[in-house]
Order: C-alpha cells, then sequence, then structure tokens
C-alpha cells in the first residue's frame, strides 16, 4: 500500500510543475552551505529575508510532528482536562524500531494532551505523535492524516503531503514537505502561546501516571516522574552550540531526509524570524560534534543580524511624491505622503536597492484638495516579491479659485456631451422650422398665384359677359 501511495505521489510531482519562485536576500557563498533547502521569514513584516530551494519537496522527518502538535492544539480545547490511555495497537513498527526515539510513554499508560504535547515536541517521541493521531483521529490514524493534509490545504502549502503522524516514514512513503510549507505550518502553530511556551522549554517534568508511579530523581524534583529534554540543542545554555537568540522549535533526522531544525530567533532588535533547514548531511558533525544544522542556523543568523535589520521603507513625516493641482492660484502641485509606516528586512549598509516603488497617482487633481486626501497608491517590491501597497495622502489643503472654477465649468459644460446632444437638437429644430418656413412660403406663393389665377379667370368672364350684351357698340 505505502509502494502504491509512493508511486502516486511521485507521478503527480512529475506531471506537476513546481513553483519557480526565488525571493530574499542572496545567501553568501562563503557560509559554505551543507544544507539541501533553506528557508528564512521575518515573522513581524512577512518578508522572505532569503531561500534554498525552498519549494522542493523533501523528506522532513520528525519535523512532521509540527503539524501533529498544530491539530493537536486546535482540536483539543482543555489540554489538561483531556487524557487518552496509550492504545497498543500503536506501539508497532516503524514506532518501536531500534534508534526511533521515545518519551517512555508505555501500552496502557494514560497521559493528558498536554504531555502528549511535550513528549512529542521536546525528546521527539514518535509514541507520542501516534497516541495524538489516535486521540484526535477520534481512534483512526487515517482519519488523522487525512485531517494533516487538509490543515496544509488550508494553510497555502502546494508540495506537502502527510501519511504518517511522526514523521519515521520518508519521501518513498508518500510522506514529504517543502521549507516554504513547513513555515506556512510553523507560523500557524506560533500564533498560539502553548506551543511557544512547549518549544521554547528546555525540559519538561513528566506527572506521575498509572505506570510511572515513583520519581526517577527524587533529588531534584520529588514531585515528578522523570525528565524529557529538548533536542534543539541551540537554544540549549548548556550546549556549546548555544545561540542566545534562538526560541524553539523542532529537530527532525532520518537517514534519507538527513539532518533538518525548524527555529525561531528574537534579536537584541527585538525582530522575530523564522527559519527552515533541510537535508544537511545525517552522519557529518561540526567541530563541536553536533549537527551541521545547528552551526549552519546559527551562521546564518548571525550573517543576517550583522547585515540586515527591519527598518522604515516608508516614512508618514517624509513626502516622497507629488502630483499637479488644477484650479489653484497659490500652488501648482501637492507633495504626498505614504499613509502608514512600511516597515521592511533591509541592508543596514544602506544600499536598498533592492527596494522597488510602483506608483499609481493621476496626472493631476483638481482643487479644493484636503490634507489626509487620498491620492494615489504606491506599491513596495521587495527582490520582486510585492511586500505592500499603501494609499497616498495630501500634505497640505489646498483652496480653488473661484473665477478659475467658474471657467472649468464652463469650459466642461461646452465640451460636455450633454451640451453637444443639446446643440445638435437644436440645429435640427432649426432646420425643421426652417424647412417649415420655406413649405409654408411655398404654399402661400401658391395660393397667391391661384387667388390671381381665378381673378384673371374672374375677369375674363366678366368681359365676355359684357361683349355678349353688345357694350362694345357705339
Amino acid at each position: 500500500m505505502k509502494k502504491c501511495i509512493a508511486f502516486f505521489f511521485a507521478l503527480l510531482l512529475a506531471v506537476t510543475p513546481l513553483p519557480a519562485r526565488a525571493e530574499g536576500y542572496e545567501i553568501p557563498s562563503e557560509l559554505g552551505l551543507t544544507a539541501q533547502s533553506v528557508y528564512c521569514v521575518n515573522l513581524d513584516t512577512g518578508d522572505v529575508v532569503f531561500e534554498k530551494d525552498a519549494d522542493t519537496p523533501r523528506s522532513i522527518a520528525s519535523l512532521t510532528k509540527i503539524m501533529t502538535a498544530l491539530l493537536l492544539i486546535e482540536n483539543v480545547e482543555d489540554l489538561d482536562g483531556t487524557t487518552i490511555t496509550a492504545p497498543v495497537e500503536i506501539y508497532e513498527s516503524p514506532v518501536t524500531d531500534s534508534g526511533a526515539t521515545s518519551a517512555d510513554i508505555r501500552p496502557y499508560e494514560t497521559v493528558t494532551a498536554r504531555t502528549l504535547l511535550y513528549a512529542m515536541m521536546l525528546p521527539s517521541g514518535n509514541e507520542a505523535a501516534a497516541i495524538t493521531g489516535y486521540l484526535v483521529g477520534n481512534g483512526s490514524r487515517e482519519n488523522f492524516y487525512a485531517m494533516m493534509n487538509a490543515r496544509a490545504k488550508e494553510l497555502g502549502c502546494t508540495n506537502t503531503n502527510f501519511v504518517c503522524e511522526h514523521g519515521l516514514l520518508d519521501m518513498d512513503d508518500g510522506n514529504y514537505s517543502t521549507a516554504r510549507d513547513l513555515a506556512l505550518i510553523t507560523q500557524a502553530c506560533w500564533q498560539y502561546d502553548v506551543f511557544q511556551e512547549v518549544v521554547t522549554s528546555t525540559e519538561y517534568w513528566m506527572p506521575f501516571t498509572n505506570k510511572h508511579t515513583t520519581a526517577e530523581y527524587p533529588s531534584q524534583n520529588p514531585n515528578a516522574a522523570y525528565r524529557i529534554d529538548t533536542t534543539v540543542y541551540i537554544q540549549k545554555p548548556s550546549s556549546p552550540v548555544y545561540k542566545s537568540y534562538v526560541r524553539g522549535v523542532k529537530t527532525g533526522s532520518t537517514y534519507d531526509a538527513g539532518r533538518c531544525l525548524v527555529t525561531t530567533a528574537l534579536n537584541d532588535k527585538g525582530e522575530t524570524y523564522l527559519m527552515v533547514v533541510l537535508g544537511c548531511p545525517y552522519d557529518a558533525v561540526d567541530d563541536k560534534g553536533y549537527a551541521l544544522t545547528f552551526s549552519e542556523t546559527g551562521a546564518l543568523y548571525d550573517w543576517l543580524f550583522d547585515n540586515y535589520a527591519v527598518q522604515p521603507a516608508l516614512d508618514t513625516t517624509s513626502p516622497i511624491q507629488e502630483v499637479a493641482v488644477n484650479l489653484s492660484s497659490e500652488v501648482d502641485s501637492v507633495q504626498l505622503y505614504p499613509a502608514e509606516d512600511v516597515k521592511a528586512v533591509l541592508p543596514t549598509d544602506g544600499d536598498w536597492s533592492a527596494l522597488v516603488k510602483t506608483y499609481d497617482i493621476p496626472e493631476s487633481v483638481d482643487a479644493p484638495v484636503t490634507k489626509g486626501q487620498e491620492i494615489g497608491t504606491m506599491t513596495l517590491t521587495l527582490n520582486g516579491t510585492e511586500i505592500g501597497t499603501v494609499a497616498l495622502v495630501a500634505g497640505a489643503d489646498v483652496e480653488r479659485n473661484s473665477l478659475l472654477y467658474f471657467f472649468k465649468l464652463t469650459g466642461d459644460f461646452l465640451m460636455s456631451t450633454y451640451f453637444k446632444v443639446v446643440l445638435v437638437l437644436t440645429a435640427l429644430f432649426l432646420a425643421v422650422c426652417f424647412g417649415m418656413y420655406l413649405w409654408l412660403k411655398k404654399e402661400e406663393e401658391k395660393r397667391r398665384a391661384e387667388k390671381r389665377r381665378r381673378r384673371q379667370q374672374q375677369l375674363e368672364r366678366m368681359q365676355r359677359e359684357y361683349r355678349g350684351q353688345g357694350g362694345d357698340e357705339e
């Protein structure tokens, strides 16, 4: 069945063109990245800062659990009051395979939903993810996979498919995503305070249960069964790869996926970023003995913070364009200001050539103009990606000259369709009147001619009668 699923999605990818888009700034080659895919976005502005093969589908290992966590948070209202007894059927391959990470939740152990959340996000407990799928899927893990894929589609993921809740299945089995899609899923999770609380924790003390009844470390915490720790070593102060600005989120690794890491970072400027790193070599380590995902993530953040910052791309106090004004005897133009501040991730060296401004404003406007009146818009594009459109407003009042306005009204009336129609109708009326005049005049001439003819005939008749009566004798 898995091979059929894998074949289907491989065929789908073969016939579906992947989006060809590259956003953000160019990653310097001197960083020597081994990661196959990278994607970084600023969570404050939404700007894509840099990327590398962000839309290429890959195996994502335990980063799958980020979607599992999202569905748990969104579908279980009371994390502390909701419990489940771990069903024995989830304890099968690959969950029980050698090397599969576990949070030591045992068959038939009753745990809360909050415990499951910590157990799968900190030590990457695969059994915790499988139990979550059983819980949220209402006893059907297959139903949960359908929920995962439906939610991914809602979030705008275009190259993602899930066939498991833990990530132990790889792309050949039909479980895959992209760096861009994983960023979308993580951003959805980041909206929930409980998610931030969980993934930014470096440890969690598991509560007593029906299967864990005694404290494993009574000297450290006699009120908890045992401690679980995060695998995101880059956020652990005791780790040689520690970066103080990192806040979570999740590691993932299989031989097929390589080493993968999703993190967020809050720098000393108060800026928040999210980064996805996929496909670092599985066996390679840095000079401290840690997976390259940590060193490469740290190097990318350090380069970013040294060279870029969120800065005002538009300032409401600074004019950025002007437009000609008609019907005013005082000024010929009015300056335009952005209606709101727009911030973007921009180089700190002042080279803002990647920021392009496109205006949509009229050639001129008629007075009166009111300060703050919207005249047009401006669209900002950063590295080829539209980052926003802002209204442009007048920076001052401009009064209208009454005489110029009268002349304009007169001119407008003379040039208006209404006037032209009236003019045509008037011409037609006059033409008809003139035609009627000519016709009446002609008819009158006919009547006069007829009267003259009748009078002549009458005269002739009278003459004949007179002659017939001898009127012509002496």
